[in-house]
């Protein structure tokens, strides 16, 4: 499963305490290791600005320093959804999204792939934790 991570509103620059999105990333980084990609726009049309906007939030270095070797770019013009490979599962965190990129879901027949990052909810980092544990379980009890 492929798993799309925006950077504002979801890493930084949200309620969650920084010790739930710590957690949530590094579950991230170790479980979805080969399938993470940035979907953000600090990484879009060849340039990947992540570890700079990733820096000088309140994660750990160190973790910044492993997210930014182990997560993959994207590539996107305007809409987020142009990165996304609808041909794979995936879930997609983000804090944002318009309303052309939700009728590019609904056209795919995946919006509810998109979990909405809300980032004034101080519970929101751990809601995603529980739905990546539980997304994994899944596809460990279906292979």
């Amino acid at each position: 499963m492929n798993i799309y991570l925006d950077i504002d509103g979801v890493l930084r620059g949200a309620a969650s305490p920084v010790e739930d999105r710590v957690e949530l990333l590094d579950y991230i980084l170790t479980n979805f290791s080969d399938s993470t990609y940035w979907l953000t726009t600090h990484c879009r049309q060849d340039y990947n600005h992540t570890r700079a906007a990733l820096f000088n939030s309140d994660l750990p270095k160190e973790l910044v320093e492993r997210a930014s070797t182990i997560i993959q770019p994207s590539n996107f013009a305007v809409l987020k959804t142009d990165a996304i490979d609808f041909e794979k599962p995936f879930i997609w965190l983000d804090d944002n999204l318009f309303e052309s990129e939700q009728k590019v879901l609904e056209s795919h027949g995946c919006l509810v792939n998109h979990f909405y990052m809300n980032p004034r909810d101080p519970e929101m980092a751990k809601k995603a934790l529980i739905l990546l544990k539980n997304l994994k379980e899944e596809n460990a009890n279906t292979n």
